[in-house]
Parts: C-alpha cells; structure tokens; sequence
C-alpha cells in the first residue's frame, strides 16, 4: 500500500541514493503523491443519443454509460465515478482540476440552458450558459476549472432551462475531476 507524502518528505527521501536507501515503495510513493486522485464519467459513441427530461428545476445529468477512469486505492486518496447517480464521489481532500463537456440539442425553441456543478446537493461556484435556438440543432459547451473540494463531498452536473420544459438530446457527454494539490 502507498503513502501519500508531502513535498518535503519526498525530496528527503529521493535526495541521494547512495547507500541504496531508496526503496521501490518510496517510488510508488513519491508517484502515487505527484499523480493525484481523479475520477471520469462519458457517454459513449455506443450509448449516445441518449434524452434528459428538462424543465426550470435543476436534473441530475445521469446520461452517462461508462466509468471512464477512477482511483479507489489508497495509492492516490482515490475518488469514485457512479455513472447511474452521475456523482463523483471526493476520496481526499485537496485542489481539484474539474472539466465539463456536452453537445446536445433540445426539441423546443428560444430556450437557455444552464449547466452547473453541484456539491453535495448544494449549487456550485460557477455555471455555463448555452442558447437553444432552434428545436434539434446540436451545439457545444465545455469548461474547466480549478476547485477545493474536502473528501467525502459529491459532485454532480445539472441541467435547467429558463423556461418551459423540454426533452435534452446528448451526443457526446463528459464530466472528470483530478485532484492536483
């Protein structure tokens, strides 16, 4: 099992090697501490289109099929990706990398649609806006950024409308955190 390590405590161990010292673990380690915990979730080309009901009230975006990636052990402080719940699951706490993306479509005209991270069922920092003009034209959104998160805490991604309801066409669907500091 792996030891998550601070800077510090890796460069005391990988410093010198001289008197062979430097044990395989000890890379493991100083690997396991560079590389972070993440976790993704896609909607693949085998399951895309895929529908999401959607109206002005936020939904749970659950339309992905596959777990594209996670870290359980305890060789990266892990994080978990549900793709039935659409949650991923913070297993340390720390600085994270969170990168969203669609492209959809909508059978309504003259709607907005607004995309937001969700911790823990409370609404995120941040949302990203696009305008559904047209019933059925497929367009894209897509952001990253920079969050701390505490472990335990889930994230999911919503969707709501400005007005109205519609039934939401996803052909491609991503969302993924990796933990950087």
């Amino acid at each position: 099992m792996s030891t998550e390590r601070t800077t510090a405590e890796i460069m005391a161990l990988l410093a010198n090697n001289q008197t062979g010292e430097i044990s395989p673990e000890d890379i493991r380690d100083a690997f396991a501490t560079s590389h972070g915990g993440y976790a993704g979730l896609l909607l693949s080309i085998a399951g895309a289109p895929t529908t999401l009901p959607v109206s002005t009230t936020p939904a749970v975006i659950t339309q992905y099929n596959i777990r594209s990636a996670q870290s359980v052990d305890a060789n990266t402080g892990g994080c978990s990706a549900d793709p039935a719940t659409g949650i991923i699951t913070i297993g340390q706490t720390g600085i994270y990398k969170v990168g969203f993306f669609c492209s959809s479509s909508i059978d309504a005209n003259n709607r907005l649609g607004k995309f937001t991270p969700y911790i823990n069922g409370s609404i995120g920092l941040v949302d990203v806006e696009r305008a559904f003009s047209n019933a059925n034209d497929v367009g894209s959104i897509s952001f990253h950024g920079v969050v701390q998160y505490t472990a335990g805490d889930q994230i999911d991604m919503r969707v709501a409308l400005n007005t109205g309801t519609a039934t939401m066409t996803f052909v491609s669907l991503g969302f993924h955190l990796h933990r950087i500091g």
